[in-house]
């Protein structure tokens, strides 16, 4: 997210208010994340206290603590705005822009770069300005991929679970300090091909799926499978997540997270993606 949209909806969330001005940077983040972040009404922008909640999981998600007050990062260093929130560009202009990590689901697919196929050992990836891709149209799906190990032994998590499309793009959904993800959720918005969602089961995981533009898909095993794997997951983690997600998912608009997140209620744990990629190296 580009720093003056981020002061924006700290106004927004932090504000008892439910009506704001239309701003073209306001009205651009509801008409990408739609009517489960707010809704356009003539020259106001409304949100509700459940859509100012998804907005403050896509600002933590960004490493933006959502009572941060929006003018934290005036007249910082890059430094000094680090001590506040990873976002340096806030203080001093833009750093590692539009950059995603990507690759194949498996060694033997090609990545396609602008066209051209790639073959890349295994635990490898590339790492792009997403801007720079004219043509990736070989790639039926885009599978978003949580974790960064679960990203990086995306071929061992193949030979256990279905991924969609005969070959999809990986994208690993990034972290604070590399690639980032509001550099992912930007390339996602700029493609068309259907998404899928490879992300822990729980709470936190379904939130970041729900956010996915064009979801279709949360790839894991069969629900029964799934229900069996969850009797050994983990209850303090899944405790420690479900008061700040429950009003999201309490949401029934997502078929495909709906189904995986009434398992994952049902058990009262968590289980971290990892599973699938657990191996003897």
């Amino acid at each position: 997210m580009e720093a003056r949209l981020v002061k924006l909806l700290l106004r927004c969330v932090q504000s008892d208010n439910e009506r704001f001005s239309m701003s073209a940077s306001l009205d651009a983040f509801v008409r990408d994340y739609g009517p489960r972040v707010g809704e356009r009404k003539g020259k106001s922008i409304y949100m509700t206290p459940t859509q100012k909640l998804v907005i403050r999981e896509l600002l933590d998600s960004e490493g933006v603590n959502a009572d941060t007050p929006p003018d934290a990062w005036d007249k910082l260093t890059r430094t000094e705005a680090l001590a506040v929130g990873h976002n340096e560009k806030f203080a001093q202009g833009p750093v590692r822009r539009r950059r995603v990590a990507i690759k194949a689901l498996r060694p033997s697919l090609p990545l396609f770069l602008n066209g051209l196929p790639l073959l890349l050992p295994a635990r490898c990836h590339v790492e792009v300005d997403h801007a720079e891709l004219v043509d990736i149209a070989h790639h039926d799906w885009l599978v978003v991929v949580e974790n960064w190990e679960c990203f990086n032994d995306i071929h061992v998590a193949a030979d256990s679970l279905a991924f969609p499309g005969q070959n999809p793009l990986i994208i690993w959904r990034g972290d604070k300090d590399s690639v980032r993800s509001d550099s992912m959720l930007a390339m996602l918005h700029n493609l068309k091909q259907p998404v899928a969602a490879f992300v822990d089961y729980d709470p936190s995981g379904m939130v970041i799926a729900r956010s996915l533009p064009r979801l279709k898909m949360v790839v894991a095993p069969p629900l029964d499978e799934l229900a069996e794997m969850m009797l050994s997951g983990l209850t303090e983690r899944y405790m420690s997540q479900i008061a700040g997600c429950s009003a999201v998912l309490e949401k029934v608009d997502v078929a495909c997270v709906s189904a995986v997140w009434d398992v994952i209620r049902l058990s009262g744990r968590a289980l971290p993606q990892e599973s699938f990629v657990k191996i003897t190296k």
